[in-house]
């Protein structure tokens, strides 16, 4: 059988040990678009304070995640497998208790790893290593629960992991959040159209229920931007309150998100869970990276191509913490520190059709893409023609040239088939050699990290 070769973790970037290790603070926002951030080149100022932030940590402009919903991506960061060999990749799935994860990783090497409940208390989330506090204790609005958390553990060596959900549909930010950037939009209607009043209530917008004209897409736009802006000026209280702590010198930052967000690019809004029609286009899957560490990481641009997969090593290698087999993953350390990147992996991605809100007649559809620094392939199976059930050539497939076409408009599939055959070879590849014959199965051999204090 053939196998793919995943690359290990280098070396550790600093003197670090046991005794001086920094907090860790992974802060993931649903259904982020890097492209609505200053720092990635947008042209409104939703970002002001995480812009900042770049300018003191590494920017990576080509990350992308493993699905096109929350679950898969998320179980894949803390895991460092890729959805295929983790099985968590519907509703009701859950990972193996054996399993190492990034919170168990870190809890045996000193750190304390609080979540709070509302994170953890769905299957999809059960054995990932946290310990869930009291829900009574830290209970608050977006944000407020975090810093919360945070003041009750500033004085231990903490993991702590929090979801920022603001970004999700329904677009509703509050005043003036919902009007800050309206005045770009040249309109004569005052009221919310129908249209708009959907998306500002609705959490599962089904694809194309809606119509949206040209007004309501700029109206739409806007308020995800000002949802944008919302969380950026979290972003600023929170690193304030953290100085104030004395926390925010000794604790590694890094923002990253489960999936993009589709506004209209291929003639709707939402992802998976939301459209309940999947897509793996840029915007979908296209995610930030921003790993901020004062006085250790110089601000650096990386353009190379990253996944959800590679957040655990560099974690790990950042505290020292020797790896083990079985990580899918590999550390950006080297990039971060300016390194020639050893590194030519395409991005690997799947998704089922309806995400969290799928039947299980739609879990049978999966949608799965290989994405190259130049070309994309997607390949939407039929459930007759899955390649786990040994059909290789049925099914839809769409291919396009990243650099002529960075919009994924063109589906050039039938006009290149060398490029089609070599990329459907690396995407099979993939999926044989990634899919576990039991879900979560993982092999731990080598060092064990939990044995390394």
């Amino acid at each position: 059988m053939l196998t793919l070769v995943f690359p290990s973790v280098s070396a550790s970037m600093a003197e670090v040990t046991g005794n001086n290790r920094p907090n860790i603070l992974l802060f993931t926002i649903d259904a982020c678009r890097p492209d609505h951030f200053g720092c990635y080149g947008y042209n409104r100022n939703t970002t002001p304070n995480i812009d900042n932030l770049v300018k003191e940590g590494a920017l990576f402009t080509h990350a992308f995640s493993q699905s096109a919903w929350t679950t898969p991506g998320m179980i894949s960061i803390f895991t460092s497998l890729y959805p295929p060999t983790h099985g968590v990749d519907a509703k009701d799935r859950t990972l193996k208790d054996d399993v190492l994860t990034l919170p168990k990783v870190l809890k045996g090497n000193g750190y304390v790893a609080p979540v709070l409940p509302k994170f953890v208390d769905i299957q999809n989330y059960w054995h990932l290593g946290f310990d869930a506090v009291d829900k009574e204790r830290f209970q608050g609005g977006e944000g407020e629960d975090l810093l919360k958390l945070l003041e009750a553990y500033k004085d231990q060596r903490f993991f702590i992991w929090y979801h920022y959900h603001g970004l999700h549909l329904p677009y509703n930010p509050q005043n003036p959040y919902d009007k800050i950037f309206q005045e770009d939009i040249i309109s004569d209607i005052s009221a919310d159209s129908e249209a708009v009043s959907v998306v500002k209530k609705k959490s599962v917008i089904k694809n194309n229920s809606v119509n949206f004209n040209n007004t309501d897409r700029q109206t739409v736009a806007a308020l995800y931007d000002g949802q944008v802006k919302q969380l950026d000026d979290y972003m600023g209280q929170l690193t304030e309150k953290m100085k104030k702590w004395g926390i925010l010198d000794n604790t590694v930052i890094i923002i990253t998100s489960d999936h993009g967000e589709e506004l209209f690019e291929h003639g709707f809004i939402g992802h998976a869970s939301t459209s309940l029609n999947a897509k793996l286009y840029d915007e979908i899957i296209h995610i930030p990276l921003i790993i901020w560490w004062p006085k250790k990481i110089k601000h650096r641009v990386v353009g190379e191509l990253v996944q959800q997969i590679d957040i655990m090593p560099t974690i790990l290698d950042m505290l020292g913490i020797p790896p083990f087999e079985g990580l899918q993953g590999y550390s950006l350390v080297p990039s971060i520190q300016g390194k020639p990147a050893n590194n030519l992996r395409p991005v690997f991605c799947e998704t089922i059709l309806g995400g969290f809100q799928s039947t299980k007649e739609m879990e049978e559809i999966r949608l799965r893409c290989v994405r190259t620094k130049e070309w994309k392939l997607i390949y939407t199976n039929t459930p007759a023609s899955d390649v786990s059930r040994g059909g290789l050539n049925d099914g839809k497939y769409e291919l396009y040239n990243l650099s002529n076409d960075p919009k994924e408009e063109k589906n050039i599939f039938e006009n290149h088939h060398e490029v089609a055959k070599e990329l459907k070879k690396k995407l099979f590849l993939w999926i044989e050699t990634t899919t576990s014959k039991e879900c979560g199965s993982q092999s731990n051999a080598g060092i064990n990290p939990l044995q390394q204090r």
